[in-house]
């Protein structure tokens, strides 16, 4: 029975260490796409299609403003606004730069409107159901991202898909407030869950031989897999740590390279490991999925040979290197997916 308790928290270390890096930065690249995307409008009834401005309340509402005082996020046209001066002369005209201030230095406006076309506003939340949602039941949630957009400035940018178009890179979605609140912790989370992930195997490999069921096992996978996790961590420590130094990136650098070859030997091992005692172990593992595991991990292998060649020798524009981490990273984690699946969640005597 003791091997069971170990398959149980196998199975659900397998399970939480895909789940949890994940949404970790699937969730920092919803928050920067929100913040690059969506902006504060001043707090009006936009339900109108029109609005009037005496000239003194226009100057008011729309110069030198603080986002977080006096523009609101939810508040928002859901079409394009165009600006318009009424002249002394009953002449609705549109406000374009030197038109504009011309009409202001003679003094020619009697009043303003701001007058909704027919094309949607990209900009406005409203018109992207899930983000309204959450800013609408979500205390507090609006402000933090006001607070972010007015102190990173050109940190965010609108973007479509990063796993296809490759706009950004992983780095980038969680440096910036508030994804780095979410992204460090989080990640060093995972690594420490990954570290009892690659223990329980060792714990399980150890029980089953000291019950004589398997002899002389590989703990090599252990060591390769705390490696990963440690470098990981340092990866997540870092991130968001500025120094004007070329050995400091280069460290950066060497962390992540370290932290995959340290995660791929780890997956090889354990894999050769459950290969070699596969007919000791079919009471416990699902042998299909030890198969598909295989493969997997043959591919992940012959994968990272051919992106640190192309890194390395090729000439890769910068959007093709951001697509491949996204696509990478994320296809990394259905090694512990696939470990949910492998252990038989049964209750086999010892």
């Amino acid at each position: 029975m003791f091997a069971n308790k170990f398959i149980k928290k196998l199975r659900f270390f397998g399970l939480i260490s895909f789940l949890v890096p994940l949404i970790t930065i699937n969730v920092c690249l919803a928050l920067f796409s929100l913040i690059g995307t969506v902006e504060p409008f001043p707090d009006l009834n936009w339900s109108n299609k029109k609005i009037e401005f005496k000239k003194e309340v226009f100057h008011k509402k729309f110069g030198n403003l603080e986002y977080i005082n006096t523009w609101k996020l939810i508040t928002c046209p859901i079409n394009v606004t165009t600006q318009y001066a009424l002249t002394d002369e009953d002449e609705l005209v549109e406000i374009t730069g030197d038109g504009y201030n011309e009409l202001i230095s003679n003094n020619k406006i009697k009043s303003f409107f701001l007058i909704q076309q027919n094309v949607k506003e990209v900009s406005c939340v409203k018109n992207y159901k899930i983000p309204y949602f959450l800013l609408k039941n979500i205390k507090g949630l609006e402000k933090l991202i006001l607070y972010a957009k007015k102190n990173n400035k050109s940190g965010f940018t609108k973007i479509r898909n990063p796993y296809i178009y490759g706009e950004v890179s992983i780095s980038r979605t969680a440096r910036y407030y508030p994804a780095n609140y979410i992204f460090k912790p989080f990640i060093i989370l995972s690594s420490i869950l990954l570290f009892f992930y690659w223990l329980n195997n060792l714990n399980l490999f150890r029980y089953l031989e000291n019950n004589n069921s398997l002899k002389n096992p590989s703990k090599t996978f252990f060591i390769f897999g705390s490696l990963s996790c440690l470098f990981l961590m340092l990866h997540a420590v870092f991130l968001g740590i500025d120094f004007d130094s070329k050995v400091f990136l280069k460290l950066r650098r060497l962390i992540i390279i370290l932290f995959i070859i340290f995660e791929i030997c780890a997956q090889v091992y354990l894999i050769k490991n459950l290969y070699k005692f596969k007919d000791e172990l079919k009471n416990y593992i699902n042998i299909l999925i030890l198969k598909i595991k295989i493969y997997f991990v043959t591919i992940v292998v012959f994968s990272t040979v051919i992106i640190f060649a192309l890194l390395a020798f090729g000439d890769i524009n910068t959007s093709t290197k951001h697509v491949l981490e996204w696509n990478y990273f994320s296809i990394l984690l259905i090694y512990y997916l696939l470990s949910f699946f492998l252990w038989k969640n049964s209750k086999i005597s010892d």
